[in-house]
């Protein structure tokens, strides 16, 4: 059995019968913000349909002024949109958007039809589309033999229903009402329910199916499409988390309005009761059936609710020099507080990113807008009052802000000539820093719309695109050439135009289209040619070409336009990159940093999604190269950053010792017990790091994490020969995986004896994370047993319970593990209490087996040294002076609760386990400010060791200061020294308001003798202090790398030394100083003793450093020879007996 005593600190962890508790953290940000005017969309949005939807510029409107158009006015269309991006769904999501559904010709029958769907599925699932008609693509169908599905993994569709047949108990659909309801906004739920997409709720908004005053779409047929002025509808959704961690659920709520920056209306307002999925993505549908209208949407913003964020729109994408640009930024405190020092900056930029001078870009008007309410002000505008002069460019005004409210600012001006690029670009961003409040999503405070100018004369330029967002499908992929006149001329016909596309190598043309171009090939080299008259901002049917990837890419394809009077060639040239879906294979080894590992021939760049190829994606039908699954474990090679990770193959991603994964999205590994996590971990070096940027995201990953433990029979450990272990798991619940030779226990505060108790302790059945236990192995020489804990990773903040229990010993320790795959900084942001909860602001680490890395002896490691000891450390003092600043994965530390509560680990603060000097106390670099001056004392016995910490800041005091001092755990059989306080308390670590007059006290065994080493700041040795010893009388320059034998007493040390200002070791004050004689001859200094009694000769140098000593024998003479001097120096000799009876200090000077 261990010895109790040995390893008890002054408060070790409580094991409560409470858990801990997890905080899944909503921190994840996204804003994603696409406007669809022009003719590509961002990687992020995937379209398709039957037929596909389309973007309308340059083909049916204006370049740079188009509209994503999910069906067209015909008969029994569907067309979609979804965002291909992830997000958890603690965090909801704001849905921005402005849409026309408008008709070229009568319908009679439907009087429009059918409408716009906004929906939510589960991010896990395959997309696929839901049924058309009054499905919306969201919901099933049934159509006389015919059944459709509805949206894979639907959680809940928002349907705009102009016929009113999405609302309807019909055609298979489950509820709803029984007759039509057209213009009515519904909602159906999630396809994982005994009723399928089931009817909700709805409101109509009117019965007319002719009117356009509160209608879903225009119902007046018009061959062009409705201005603003008359038919407009932006729709805004709120989806928000109101539910419980345990119980999840939303409020979603419907609003829009049908004037441009007119007032909402709220049109629905549902609690949702179906369970959520714990990842979502979002997408639009629209769909016509007997009835049609085109459906057509733009200016769509989606980001995170409840927080600060701003939005910018712009009246026109394309302009000539001198005209108008109004531009319209809109800034919304989604908050219940009222905010103040919301700072607003806006730019004018040109297409390098350049801000324009005023008298490029000329301002004539910004006007402020609170909407009435008087608790929004912006500094130097008046609401309503245009500000006509003293424009800067950026320009900047400070916002005060009432609780959920909304303000604009309206920004007038033109460009007085062509800006680099041909571009106006306009950016702002608003900083809520100094409102006091954490904004918990960046993405949205700041946005950036581009306005072309158009060159006066014919500009035309080229664009290249490539589907799958350039990713080589087997299949094939399909290039896109697009020639637009940029210009406010029109171009002419019977002039030429040529585009040249050279194919790269590796890629077959198989098929090609090119409508109203002649074309002709050399193998791979295109030619395509035109000569037709293309209008200002429009442009030429575009050219596809469709190819098939035969090489390992990448391919990077450039294509050319060529026309003679063309007056800008800058935009000539277009390029696009081709390349594999880039999975992990390991083709060759392990090795993240090779190239030929990875299927698409280069290892991602920080931030991008890796995954693991398998049969499925990576085979003759994935998508990647088709040499199949991955044949080798992919190891982290140094720090990296990826964005998800996916692992569906028999492989494993390894993180590897000293190194740290961060992972800023989602793990999706549906092959755990094959291909997993595993950090690993090793006797000589740090466990590997692993963190998630978005905890909410990562609630259940699985991972294989290694433990070393070197705790074993040590037969030269001196006074304990047991050593133990404190350790914590690093999942979240497991059993030891023991081999037969282990013993773990438990501490368990509440328990009145032997707190230790054999683990798990009842009523646990497993190891539980965030509870501290320890260990040892019988095995007499040092273990090399690697251990595996495999589980579900703890990841968010964790509330961990604390006790107080009154008459038992011990009472209100607890030992904490760190069950992270990452270190907690000590410091008061990583583990956060309330007032009072702690006696101590202090955390307590034990030091596992000897203390020989850390004890430095005569220059080298000592051996035989005992461990076992504890380490204070107060938050205010980590990371200086070589205290640790970070308690790493599976260590333990310990906190003395005054009163029964809890502690918050804050996961967003951890940092990475690394390993400095290989010092016991293995400290992550400091993050603290310039260091105290301190000075740290080892004493150094016969078989044991202890160390001393003295900081000085004058705002402490001589007693006890919270967070500044941390008392030292006094143990038996074991040399240590601490410091005396004012009312007698012992401190391992003190924090003085003048190092001065400090004393300490250190404990051995009788007549012991020790060492002192003595490790000093600079400004501390340049005060010229001195160790003086109350015993003897003796006085030891504080200097640093001092190093002093102390003889032992025949009673315990009390009071053995204090800290004094005087430079008494300097003076002449002898005693029987005329029967000691020093002399210089020819550089050797010689010591005659001419006493009594044997003498000990110390030389020092000026900073009172000791240089040599020798023992001087009664009636005997000793020399110091030149080797040891510095020429030209002044040094001190000291001469004294044991009993002080004898003294004599000189100075010499050495030539």
């Amino acid at each position: 059995m261990n010895n109790f005593y040995s390893r008890l600190i002054v408060g070790i962890l409580l094991i409560i019968t409470s858990e801990f508790i997890f905080i899944p953290q909503a921190k994840a940000q996204f804003t994603i913000t696409e406007n669809f005017k022009s003719g590509s969309v961002s990687s992020k949005i995937t379209l398709g349909g039957n037929p596909t939807s389309i973007l309308t510029s340059g083909i049916y409107d204006p370049i740079n002024d188009g509209w994503l158009r999910l069906t067209s006015d015909n008969n029994d269309q569907r067309g979609f949109a979804y965002i291909n991006t992830t997000f958890p769904s603690s965090i909801g999501a704001y849905i921005e958007f402005e849409y026309k559904t408008w008709r070229s010709k009568a319908d009679n029958t439907y009087f429009g039809a059918d409408g716009i769907c906004v929906f939510l599925f589960d991010a896990t699932q395959t997309f696929s589309i839901g049924a058309f008609g009054g499905s919306l693509g969201y919901a099933n169908r049934v159509s006389g033999s015919t059944t459709e599905t509805g949206l894979s993994g639907g959680y809940i569709g928002i349907g705009l229903d102009e016929y009113g047949n999405f609302v309807r108990n019909s055609e298979g659909k489950n509820g709803g009402t029984a007759d039509l309801a057209p213009n009515s906004i519904a909602l159906r739920g999630p396809q994982k329910n005994s009723k399928p997409y089931r009817y909700l709720t709805h409101t109509q908004l009117q019965t007319n199916s002719s009117s356009n005053t509160n209608s879903i779409d225009y119902n007046t047929v018009t061959s062009t499409r409705p201005t603003n002025s008359q038919f407009y509808r932006k729709v805004k959704i709120y989806i928000e988390p109101i539910g419980t961690i345990s119980v999840p659920k939303y409020r979603i709520r419907v609003l829009w309005t049908t004037t441009p920056n007119g007032t909402d209306t709220q049109h629905i307002s549902y609690e949702t009761t179906d369970p959520i999925p714990a990842l979502l993505k979002l997408g639009f549908g629209a769909s016509t059936g007997g009835g049609f209208n085109y459906h057509e949407i733009r200016n769509l913003y989606i980001t995170t609710p409840g927080n600060v964020r701003i939005n910018k729109e712009v009246d026109k994408p394309n302009v000539i020099i001198g005209d108008d640009l109004t531009y319209t930024l809109t800034v919304t405190n989604e908050t219940p507080a009222p905010l103040t020092n919301l700072v607003l900056n806006d730019t004018i930029k040109d297409g390098n990113g350049n801000a324009l001078s005023l008298s490029d870009f000329e301002i004539s008007s910004i006007t402020f807008n609170n909407k009435g309410n008087s608790g929004n002000t912006a500094s130097g505008f008046t609401s309503g009052v245009a500000k006509t002069s003293g424009f800067t460019n950026p320009f900047s005004t400070t916002l005060a802000m009432a609780p959920n409210s909304t303000v604009f600012f309206t920004v007038v001006g033109k460009a007085k000539k062509m800006p680099a690029g041909g571009i106006v670009k306009n950016s702002v961003e608003i900083d809520p820093t100094g409102s006091g409040i954490s904004d918990t999503d960046l993405t949205n405070n700041y946005a950036t719309v581009n306005t072309t100018i158009l060159n006066p004369n014919v500009d035309l330029k080229i664009e290249k695109g490539v589907n799958n967002n350039g990713i080589a499908r087997l299949s094939g992929n399909t290039y896109t050439i697009t020639v637009s006149n940029v210009s406010s001329t029109n171009k002419p016909s019977s002039e030429r135009v040529t585009v040249t596309d050279n194919i790269p190598a590796g890629l077959n043309v198989t098929s090609y289209t090119a409508p109203g171009w002649t074309v002709s090939n050399t193998g791979n080299n295109y030619t395509f040619t035109r000569t037709d008259a293309l209008a200002s901002v429009y442009a030429y049917p575009s050219i596809v070409l469709n190819v098939t990837p035969t090489g390992t890419g990448p391919w990077v394809n450039t294509a050319n336009l060529s026309y003679t009077y063309d007056t800008d060639t800058s935009n000539n040239s277009s390029s696009v990159s081709l390349r594999w879906l880039n999975y992990w294979r390991g083709n060759i080894d392990t090795d993240w940093a090779k190239d030929a590992n990875w299927t698409a021939n280069y290892v991602p760049m920080s931030g991008e999604n890796i995954e693991f190829a398998t049969v499925s994606n990576n085979g003759p039908s994935g998508n990647g190269n088709g040499a199949g699954a991955a044949v080798n474990d992919l190891y982290l090679d140094k720090d990296r950053i990826i964005g998800d990770l996916t692992n569906n193959s028999d492989m494993s991603l390894v993180v590897t010792t000293q190194n740290q994964l961060t992972i800023n999205g989602t793990v999706n590994d549906n092959n755990f017990d094959k291909g997993t996590i595993i950090v690993k971990t090793s006797p000589d070096e740090a466990t590997g790091t692993l963190i998630f940027t978005n905890p909410a995201t990562n609630l259940a990953v699985n991972a294989n994490v290694e433990f070393y433990n070197k705790a074993y029979e040590c037969s030269t450990c001196g006074y304990y020969k047991r050593q133990w272990q404190y350790f914590g798991i690093p999942v979240n619940s497991s059993e030891f995986p023991s081999t037969g030779l282990e013993t773990v226990n438990q501490w368990v505060e509440p328990y009145s004896g032997d707190k230790w108790r054999p683990a798990p302790y009842n009523p646990d059945t497993q190891l539980k994370a965030f509870k501290g236990y320890e260990m040892t192995n019988s095995a007499t020489s040092l273990p090399d047993k690697i251990y595996n804990f495999t589980g579900t990773l703890n990841v968010g903040d964790a509330i961990v319970p604390l006790t107080k229990t009154l008459n038992v010993n011990y009472s209100g320790m607890n030992l904490i593990g760190n069950s992270y795959t990452a270190a907690i900084p000590i410091s008061t942001d990583a583990i956060t209490f309330g007032t009072g909860l702690l006696e101590e602001e202090t955390v307590y680490l034990f030091n596992t087996g000897t203390r020989d890395q850390w004890r430095k002896l005569n220059g080298s490691t000592a051996t035989g040294i005992s461990g076992g000891q504890y380490q204070a450390v107060p938050f205010s003092l980590a990371g200086q002076a070589t205290l640790p600043d970070r308690i790493l994965s599976m260590h333990t530390f310990m906190l003395n609760a005054k009163t029964s509560g809890s502690i918050t680990l804050k996961y967003a603060k951890l940092g990475k386990n690394e390993l400095i000097n290989q010092s016991a106390w293995r400290s992550l670099k400091s993050s603290s400010s310039e260091a105290y001056p301190h000075i740290i004392m080892d004493v150094i016995g016969d078989s044991s060791a202890d160390r001393v910490w003295l900081f000085e800041n004058p705002a402490t005091t001589n007693g006890f200061d919270n967070g500044w001092d941390g008392y030292k755990l006094l143990e038996n059989g074991l040399t240590q020294v601490y410091v005396s306080g004012t009312n007698k308390e012992k401190f391992q670590i003190a924090t003085v308001p003048q190092i001065t007059g400090t004393t300490f006290d250190v404990k051995t065994s009788i007549n012991e003798n020790y060492t002192l080493n003595l490790s000093v700041t600079p400004d501390i040795e340049n005060r010229k202090l001195y160790l003086r010893d109350l015993t003897t009388g003796h006085i030891y320059p504080i200097v640093n790398n001092g190093e002093y034998a102390i003889n032992g007493k025949s009673s315990l040390d009390k009071n053995r030394f204090d800290i004094v200002s005087s430079n008494s070791v300097l003076t002449d004050d002898d005693e029987g100083s005329s029967l000691i004689n020093i002399t210089v001859n020819n550089n050797v200094i010689v010591v005659t003793n001419m006493s009594e009694v044997d003498c000990l000769a110390i030389v020092y140098d000026l900073n009172g450093k000791k240089i040599f000593s020798k023992n001087v024998k009664k009636y005997s003479f000793e020399s110091f020879t030149d080797a040891y001097f510095i020429q030209n120096s002044v040094y001190i000799v000291k001469v004294a007996d044991n009993k002080q009876t004898v003294k004599k200090t000189s100075r010499i000077f050495m030539k």
